[in-house]
C-alpha cells in the first residue's frame, strides 16, 4: 500500500542520492581507497604495491567506502522526508469533504 508518507520518503531519498553525486561521491571514494590501502599494507606489506591482491583490496575499500556513506545518505534523506512530509500534512488543513457526496447520501 503506498501512501503519502512513502511517496515524502521516496522524494527525500532522491534528494539524498542527488546531493549525494554532487557532495559525497568523491569523499567516499578517498576515504574508501585510503582504508583499503591501510588494509592491503597492513595484509600484504607496504613495499608490495604492484602485487594484484593489494589492488584488489584497495578497490573493494573504495566501493565499501562509497556504498556505506551513500546507504547513509539514503536512510537520513528518506528519514528527513519523511519527517517534512509528515509536519506539512499536518499543517495543512483538513479538506472538507465535497457537497456532492453528501448529495448522493440523502
Amino acid at each position: 500500500m503506498k501512501t503519502q508518507n512513502s511517496n515524502a520518503s521516496l522524494f527525500g531519498a532522491a534528494a539524498a542520492l542527488v546531493a549525494f553525486l554532487v557532495t559525497g561521491l568523491v569523499p567516499a571514494l578517498v576515504y574508501g581507497g585510503y582504508m583499503g590501502l591501510m588494509l592491503a599494507g597492513a595484509l600484504f606489506g607496504h613495499g608490495t604495491s604492484d602485487v594484484l591482491a593489494s589492488r584488489i583490496v584497495t578497490g573493494a575499500g573504495m566501493v565499501v567506502g562509497t556504498l556505506a556513506t551513500l546507504s547513509l545518505y539514503l536512510v537520513v534523506g528518506a528519514l528527513v522526508g519523511h519527517a517534512v512530509g509528515a509536519a506539512v500534512r499536518r499543517a495543512a488543513p483538513a479538506t472538507p469533504e465535497s457537497e456532492d457526496t453528501e448529495h448522493r447520501a440523502l
